[in-house]
């Protein structure tokens, strides 16, 4: 698989920049971590992105490439390191031409979306109330809420759908202890809510390191690339890291 180093060089630059805009304590947090998106045995995406987090706010950008290693998608967020609320949230799919926009203003989320080329930007208010979560920031929010899940207590959020839009009722559970990669790891299942929802919308499974610092290593359910016709695509995701 061969990369393109200039758009991870644009990467680092554009999160130096961010750390001198809203001065960030950079040794606080920061990790650059890869991905390999599996579908039935194969790898169809890699990801490779950056973590930035300081007392007060976290930022993360991912950058996806096909099996040619052409960039396909990229995402970014910036949030609440405490609260997760989200203060911006942008992703753009260059093949499809589907782009989604959330942004924090007062006591509303922003949400502005497109499916593909064809189609013209839509938006939509939503109202912040309760938990608010968008999922390219469920890891680190399972990660912090370690200690509650071990103790049996289930969690329950609302999730951002930019491109329906709306927010959908979920709740988190750890279910047991499973081995990935011979190290043993918290299983952790999201579903929907509700009973009825449940039977829609399949369950998503987050695998995290028993062992400080504890962390995401394999993920199974709906991937974020969708194929090139914009339909979605479940599979298996597993993460490696590499402290900064």
């Amino acid at each position: 698989m061969i990369y393109h180093k200039n758009k991870m060089i644009k990467v680092l630059l554009c999160l130096i920049c961010l750390a001198a805009a809203v001065k960030l304590n950079i040794a606080d947090v920061l990790e650059e971590y890869e991905a390999k998106n599996i579908i039935d045995d194969e790898i169809y995406f890699h990801c490779r992105g950056m973590f930035v987090e300081e007392a007060d706010n976290a930022y993360m950008i991912s950058d996806f490439f096909d099996k040619a290693g052409n960039s396909i998608l990229k995402e970014e967020i910036e949030y609440k390191a405490e609260s997760f609320e989200i203060v911006k949230y942008e992703l753009e799919d260059y093949r499809t031409g589907r782009k989604e926009i959330v942004t924090g203003k007062n006591n509303e989320y922003i949400l502005q979306y497109k499916r593909n080329f064809d189609s013209s930007f839509k938006e939509k208010s939503i109202k912040k109330d309760g938990s608010i979560l968008h999922g390219s920031s469920l890891p680190i929010f399972i990660i912090k809420k370690l200690d509650v899940l071990n103790n049996g207590q289930k969690i329950s959020f609302r999730l951002l759908v930019p491109l329906r839009p709306t927010t959908e009722r979920f709740q988190l559970k750890q279910i047991g202890m499973k081995k990935v990669n011979g190290r043993e790891c918290y299983e952790i299942k999201m579903e929907a809510s509700s009973w009825i929802a449940r039977k829609l919308v399949a369950p998503m499974y987050f695998y995290i390191y028993t062992e400080k610092p504890n962390r995401l290593i394999m993920y199974k359910g709906r991937l974020l690339p969708t194929d090139g016709k914009g339909n979605p695509l479940d599979g298996i995701i597993t993460f490696s890291y590499s402290a900064s």
